[in-house]
Parts: structure tokens; C-alpha cells; sequence
């Protein structure tokens, strides 16, 4: 053995709790260097690889498996159709255990097939007077040889010789396994859940993927960022860094940021001006999803001058900012005035009034961006019943396009917010196929076309998506323009907490239909799921149901510190 591979051997640490990837793939660089070098000297020098004795014809039924590191046969059709042209071009090597029985050491496959094909006898070398755990060993060595091993047969190797045969890891590393902290790396694989493992098998996950998801604390983790990474064909470098930053979080947000409810005929819900939302605390929301009123001069806008309307616009805003977290994020369904006619309304020539930059710039002012821009298309018909823009009654030059599309604009609070439990971001993460359809900015959405109680309700595939797409499960989604109360609704279907704001007291009627007993039903069911992953107790939870029950009112959404916070859901 070279002198100096031998040292640096000897100087090598078992300590390897926080090594990161690339002191794992030196690490094992490093082995395999040492293993090239060493290999033609380590079998000399080896008496387990000596040469072979005669082979004799042994019974099939006699040799028994006593230890055998491999356990996937691989492609046997293959081996059988090459025996079956070429014959069996090397024997099976076993040895002569204590109480007379013929052990296998090499030749596992082979075996199989030659009970596939019902042979009676195959042709084998046996080593007399060696032991269990050199037998083992010199097993390995001749299947590692044909490179036979997929990364959890070695690590369950590993284990076995220690565990079974009673080799030290400095004994392991003098057999030519490795040094202590790369076979440790190694069987942390045996960590992971058994699915895990089968992906790590098949050459879906690397060793460096399996070693970062071990460090997960439970099997249903694993699974889920297993699933993730093949998914999203992330490196091991990438699923390091999102593996380590959801641990060193806390799972839990601050109580402070918790919203309790008082009961009330919409619950969740508050028929007011959303320029004052003291109930909510600041930081609360982590999403608002929202579609302010933009057509002036609509029924439910009649009398409000353009200097009202931005004047309401901005201070419902303001406190948008406040109660929104760090982090959060505003989608606002923001179309432009297509018929202004003059801040007083008194211009008979109506021309568009743009509102994205007056947005962009309010928003501002509170460390909130505008950082994407997505393209509604309506799907509108191709004509209308409107007389002035009829086809015969039109000039030449004097067409009037239809806007069968309206923005939606994303804005982000600068800051950043607590990561939610790994469980609840890959429930949350929008599956490749999802990913593929809703990135590009222009979204084909079919629009409401029977506006029942009011004028303007956009759908629930829009809002479905935003919330999907800009907010995890067990979010609390907020609207300050409610309408109709189709943000609510969609939020709770999905599993976040929906808060509403709506001052015009006409709607009340129309929010209370969609918010109905069947909505208040889902939402209980959804948020239900919510309960057992934040730790209720069998007793608290039988609680909530008999409360529910009984109001139908009342949903538990957190549970933090042994306390139950009730919050009124629909």
C-alpha cells in the first residue's frame, strides 16, 4: 500500500454530521482514487483471492445462501439467454461451513438461472476452513468487481458486516471499504423510507439525493421530497439547501399573526369599508386576492367622482400594507376605465383611463412591487348588443375593439416569511403538468356570464389559480373588495382561511348564498385536514366536531401552544 494514501487514511474523521455535498463527493473521489491504486496490490496480498481449486458438479438443492450482499437480480433473461448460447463460462464459488453445508459466496444469478432452467447440478469451487465474516467479504468483492451493487445493497452490506459479523468501520476501512465517515454516508441510506430507497435502487435519486433526505425526520417527508425532486429534477445541491432551510425554520408562525373571529351572520366575513380592518392584526395576511372597482360610473359606483375612487382605492390599500406579512403577495384584478369621460364625468367623448401604473406607484410607497403581469382572456363574444357598435352602424376608421381581456397584476412585500412544514409545501406546490399550463402570462379563462346579485364576478378559475399558484394550505387569504364572495369561497375549497371585506350592504344576500351551509360543510372538511397535521388531540378534535355540529359556525385552524383558537369559517 502506498505510504501516503495509508496517511491519509489514518488522519481521516468520523465526524460528518453537517457535511454538505461537495466534502461527500471528495470524500468519495478520494475512495475511489485509493481503490484504483490499491486494487492490484490489496488482491495480491489478500489470501480470500486466490486462485481457484477444480471445480466439481454440486446439487442445485445443496447449496444453500446463507449471506449474499446482492439481492437484485437484475435482468435474468439476459444472463439465462447467454448461458443457453455460450454454456456457464465460470463456476460457482462457495464454501464448506461448520455443520457440512455448501454456502454460496459467488454466483447468486447464476444460481437463478440454473433452477430456471431445472438443472439438477452446476459446476462450483469450494473454499474449505473460512469463516462466515471472510465469506461475506469475499462475496462483496467479487460482485463489487462486476460493479453488481446499487447503493442500498452496499449500504445494507455495510450494516451486516457490522452488525452480523462484528467488523469495526477501521476494520471496514482496512478491508478496502472506505474510510469511517464515507461508510457512515453510506448507511444513512438506511434511513430513509423503504420507497425512498427503491428510487435510490433504480437510479431515480443519487446517493447525495438519498443522504439530504434522511435528514428528514419522518418517512411521510421523505416520500414527499423524494417525489419533489424527481418532479422537479432538482440537483442535490438545490434539494440540500431547501431541505436545510426548512429545518432551521420554525413550523409554527407567531401568535400574533393569528386572527380570531367573533361569531356573525357571514362568519369570516365583515360588511364594512375595508379602509378600516383593525380586526385584523398587522402582518396577518398572507395573500390578497382581489378585484377593486374599476368602472366608474357602474351601478354600484353611480355619483363617486375619479378623485373619490382613487381616494377610496388608496386607503384601502394602505391597510392592505399593513395586514399584509412579509413576504405576502396582492394579485388585483385591475382593468382600465374604458369609458372616462373626465375626472368629473362631464366630457361627452369617452376615452381609457390606464390604472396598472397608478397601482404600481401606490403600492410602492409600502415596499410592495410589481413583479408580474398576467393577461386575462375572456373569451368574449364577437359581437354585442350594443347598437353603437354594430357592424352596419360603424364608420370606416372608427371601430371600436372589444376588451375581452383585463390584467391582473402581482405584487410582492419585500421581507421574508416563516417556511410552513415541508408536508404542507409539497401539498401546497403545483404539480409539473399544473407548472406547464399556468406560467405563461396569458390565461384563456372562460368569464362569468350570469351575473346573479352583481355586476361584476370574475371566475373561480382565476381565483383558483392565484390562490394555487401565490399561497401554501393553511394560508390566510384575504379579499377587500368582496363582491360577491367568490374569493372566500374558492379560499376555503382550498384549504387556506378566508377573510372578507365588503361595504355595500346589497350584497349581503348574494355572499351569504355562496358562503351557504353547503360551503360551511367543504370548508370544515378541508380545514379538518389542517387539525390533524398541526397535533389536535383525539379529544380536542371530538370537541371541534360536536361544536361544529352544533353551530356549524366554528372551524379550528391552529393550534399553537396547547391553546385552541376558534375561528368562524364557511
Amino acid at each position: 500500500m502506498n505510504p501516503e494514501n495509508s496517511k491519509k487514511k489514518e488522519v481521516r474523521t468520523e465526524v460528518f454530521t453537517n457535511m454538505n455535498e461537495q466534502e461527500l463527493q471528495t470524500i468519495l473521489e478520494e475512495e475511489a482514487t485509493m481503490k484504483e491504486s490499491e486494487s492490484t496490490e490489496q488482491r495480491n496480498q489478500d489470501p480470500l483471492a486466490g486462485g481457484y481449486e477444480t471445480a466439481i458438479n454440486v446439487s442445485v438443492d445443496s447449496l444453500v445462501i446463507d449471506y449474499h450482499p446482492r439481492k437484485n437480480l437484475g435482468d435474468l433473461k439476459s444472463l439465462m439467454g447467454s448461458i443457453k448460447r455460450d454454456g456457464l463460462l465460470e463456476p460457482l464459488l462457495a464454501y464448506e461451513m461448520e455443520d457440512g453445508k455448501v454456502a454460496l459466496i459467488d454466483g447468486y444469478r447464476r444460481l437463478a438461472a440454473a433452477k430456471e432452467f431445472g438443472w439438477k447440478e452446476v459446476p462450483c469451487v469450494i473454499r474449505k476452513k473460512m469463516s462466515q465474516r471472510d465469506a461475506a467479504h469475499l462475496s462483496y468483492v467479487k460482485n463489487a468487481e462486476r460493479n453488481a451493487f446499487d447503493p442500498i445493497e452496499i449500504a445494507f452490506h455495510l450494516k451486516a458486516m457490522m452488525d452480523r459479523f462484528g467488523y469495526s468501520m477501521r476494520d471496514l476501512d482496512l478491508k478496502g471499504y472506505g474510510s469511517a465517515a464515507s461508510i457512515s454516508l453510506k448507511l444513512k441510506l438506511l434511513d430513509v423510507a423503504a420507497p425512498v430507497q427503491e428510487k435510490i435502487s433504480a437510479g431515480e435519486l443519487s446517493v447525495a439525493h438519498g443522504i439530504q433526505i434522511a435528514k428528514l425526520p419522518t418517512h411521510k417527508e421523505q416520500e414527499r421530497m423524494a417525489k419533489r425532486v424527481i418532479d422537479e429534477d432538482l440537483t442535490a445541491k438545490r434539494t440540500e439547501r431547501q431541505i436545510s432551510r426548512y429545518l432551521s425554520k420554525g413550523k409554527r408562525e407567531d401568535d400574533q399573526t393569528r386572527i380570531d373571529f367573533p361569531d356573525s351572520e357571514i362568519p369570516g366575513v365583515y360588511m364594512k369599508d375595508s379602509r378600516d380592518m383593525s380586526e385584523l392584526p398587522d402582518g396577518s395576511v398572507h395573500l390578497i386576492v382581489s378585484s377593486p372597482p374599476y368602472n366608474v360610473g357602474m351601478e354600484f359606483e353611480k355619483g363617486v367622482s375619479f378623485e373619490e375612487h382613487t381616494e377610496m382605492i388608496q386607503g384601502v390599500l394602505k391597510e392592505c400594507a399593513r395586514v399584509l406579512s412579509k413576504q405576502g403577495i396582492i394579485a388585483l384584478n385591475v382593468g382600465d376605465i374604458q369609458t372616462f369621460k373626465d375626472r368629473d364625468g362631464k366630457n361627452p367623448n369617452s376615452q381609457v383611463e390606464l390604472m396598472g401604473h397608478r397601482y404600481k406607484a401606490w403600492l410602492k410607497k409600502y415596499g410592495i412591487f410589481l413583479t408580474d403581469v398576467i393577461i386575462w382572456k375572456k373569451r368574449m363574444p364577437a359581437w354585442t348588443k350594443r347598437p353603437d357598435i354594430h357592424y352596419a352602424d360603424v364608420a370606416h376608421t372608427n371601430y371600436k375593439l372589444l376588451p375581452n381581456y383585463e390584467p391582473v397584476y402581482v405584487f410582492r412585500k419585500k421581507g421574508e416569511r416563516e417556511t410552513p412544514p415541508e408536508d404542507v409545501v409539497l401539498r401546497s406546490r403545483l404539480n409539473k403538468e399544473e407548472w406547464v399550463a399556468w406560467t405563461p402570462a396569458v390565461w384563456d379563462i372562460k368569464p362569468v356570464v350570469n351575473m346573479e346579485g352583481h355586476p361584476c364576478i370574475y371566475p373561480d378559475e382565476l381565483c383558483m389559480r392565484l390562490i394555487r399558484m401565490f399561497s401554501y394550505e393553511g394560508d390566510t387569504v384575504l379579499d377587500p373588495w368582496l363582491g360577491s364572495g367568490t374569493t372566500v369561497k374558492v379560499a376555503r375549497e382550498l384549504n387556506r382561511v378566508g377573510i372578507g371585506y365588503e361595504k355595500e350592504p346589497q350584497y349581503k344576500e348574494v355572499i351569504m348564498k355562496k358562503l351557504g351551509t353547503g360551503n360551511v360543510q367543504a370548508g370544515f372538511e378541508g380545514v379538518r385536514k389542517l387539525m390533524k397535521e398541526i397535533g389536535l388531540s383525539p379529544g380536542e378534535e371530538q370537541e371541534v366536531r360536536e361544536s361544529h355540529e352544533e353551530e356549524k359556525e366554528e372551524t379550528v385552524v391552529e393550534h399553537a401552544e396547547g391553546q385552541l383558537v376558534m375561528v368562524a369559517a364557511a
